[in-house]
């Protein structure tokens, strides 16, 4: 049902937000205060859909100076439902994982198969991704490149794996290992964080690491690395709605981001530059008026979420949106 304000509603209306505020710690800002935040730049990509079994995703690209907001996939031929990118170092070469355009059906049923893709930056466009796992009957997901670029970690059924960004043979670095997933790059370049059962891991040299989860909570997923010290991560709480922590790799106990809450959840962290002022986050926010799970930053100083519509408009929609990678190079013609 549409929302209309009315004057002799609007009160009440703002009784109601200034309530909630007080009990979420007044962490939402409806509108940006502070200047620094319309200073952003680079590019923020991320896709959306209406279910993550739909196969109906779009990926979107965000230029955060111009503000300039279009459709990645719209051309594309090669790929369906493209999701979880990640951009290389040099801003040259996007990865995703999605399924092949084309497949035979069965039982005159749609045949879906993730895999992980890489597309080029051609001057103009984002050009037709390229297959580097299948189709392979098998779940290619959670694509991320090394700090180099040159190498894509992702998992293989469960089975963490590397392949070149070029393609060519797969390196698999879990068999025979419990299942792992959504493995991502230390900033050194050899170790990789990655969640299993509900743990977040290190895989060094010398065997794997459990990170500390810190206290309260019941499972852990989805690490960003950041620097040397210090990655985030995706905690289930113990409300069973998700909150955002750093985690230390020297041991030191996990840390709560101050907008974690046990009304709604916060995930899919990813840094502006080194995280030392920004997050994009995803968040089911009650005070967003659009359905589902939308994209807001994380203004680390102010300590305040702000909606990126109050920024940039309608990015947000009533689809999901989710998966938010940020590079610092921009793509506007």
């Amino acid at each position: 049902m549409a929302r209309v304000a009315r004057a002799t509603g609007l009160p009440r209306m703002l009784a109601a937000l200034i309530a909630l505020a007080l009990i979420t710690g007044a962490i939402y800002m409806v509108k940006p205060a502070k200047a620094d935040i319309h200073k952003l730049t680079g590019t923020l990509i991320f896709h959306r859909y209406s279910d993550y079994k739909s196969w109906d995703a779009t990926m979107w690209s965000l230029d955060l100076k111009s503000g300039s907001f279009n459709q990645i996939n719209k051309n594309w031929t090669t790929v369906i439902s493209p999701i979880n990118a990640h951009v290389s170092s040099d801003g040259q070469y996007l990865t995703l994982m999605g399924s092949a355009a084309g497949l035979p059906k069965i039982d005159s049923k749609a045949q879906y198969d993730w895999d992980v893709f890489v597309s080029h930056w051609d001057g103009t466009k984002w050009a037709d991704p390229i297959n580097l796992t299948g189709p392979n009957g098998k779940r290619d997901e959670d694509p991320k490149f090394s700090p180099d670029g040159k190498t894509i970690v992702y998992k293989e059924d469960g089975v963490l794996a590397t392949v070149a960004r070029t393609g060519g043979a797969k390196t698999y670095l879990s068999t025979g290992e419990p299942e792992s997933s959504m493995p991502y790059f230390r900033t050194n370049g050899t170790d990789i964080l990655f969640e299993r059962q509900g743990k977040i891991y290190l895989k060094t040299a010398g065997g794997d690491k459990l990170m500390d989860p810190g206290t309260g909570g019941i499972s852990s997923y989805y690490p960003i690395g950041i620097d040397e010290e210090r990655f985030l991560f995706t905690r289930v709480q113990d409300s069973h709605h998700d909150g955002i922590r750093w985690g230390y790799y020297d041991g030191r106990l996990s840390q709560d981001l101050f907008f974690n809450n046990a009304t709604w959840d916060s995930s899919d962290s990813y840094p502006y530059k080194d995280a030392k002022d920004f997050i994009f986050l995803v968040s089911g926010d009650v005070n967003i008026p659009k359905g589902g799970y939308n994209l807001v930053i994380a203004d680390l100083h102010n300590k305040k979420v702000v909606n990126i519509d109050d920024i940039y408009g309608n990015i947000n929609s009533h689809q999901q949106e989710l998966g938010p990678a940020w590079t610092p190079f921009t793509y506007s013609k």
